[in-house]
């Protein structure tokens, strides 16, 4: 059964897809908690500190727009959803806050965003199936 479900989200199509079948389990489960994460690594930008809190400001505010966005999904059917911004490489970050707040599942896209960097450099949704503290529901 689902108690705790941690959707990951980029804003894209299969993530948008993700959030879709979290709503529906919370329809079936009105006792379950759903909540959207979303995680973002900032580049290294140069011995600036000032630079990089400016960078650390932009890619804030982006991330809380992502989750706005897919907040507004659950919003519009009255589902309560709770939203969380966390920094860091994705597939880590969003295992670590699963693992340290105890939850039972996570759901993502299958691709997001980053289709020409999984190629490179592995995705998101493989690092979170390697990682996960929990079983992994991937949305096609």
């Amino acid at each position: 059964m689902f108690h705790k479900v941690l959707v990951a989200t980029d804003g894209s199509e299969n993530a948008k897809k993700a959030i879709a079948y979290a709503m529906n389990l919370l329809r079936h489960n009105q006792d379950a908690k759903v909540t959207l994460i979303n995680a973002f690594h900032i580049p290294p930008v140069g011995p600036e500190p000032a630079t990089h809190w400016r960078m650390a400001e932009v890619f804030q505010e982006y991330s809380q727009s992502v989750l706005d966005n897919a907040a507004e999904m659950f919003e519009k059917e009255n589902l309560p959803v709770t939203r969380v911004s966390v920094e860091g490489d994705p597939g880590q970050a969003v295992c670590r806050y699963a693992r340290e707040h105890g939850y039972d599942h996570i759901v993502i896209g299958a691709t997001g965003h980053g289709q020409l960097g999984a190629l490179l450099f592995g995705s998101v949704a493989r690092k979170i199936i390697q990682l996960a503290p929990c079983p992994v529901i991937i949305i096609r």
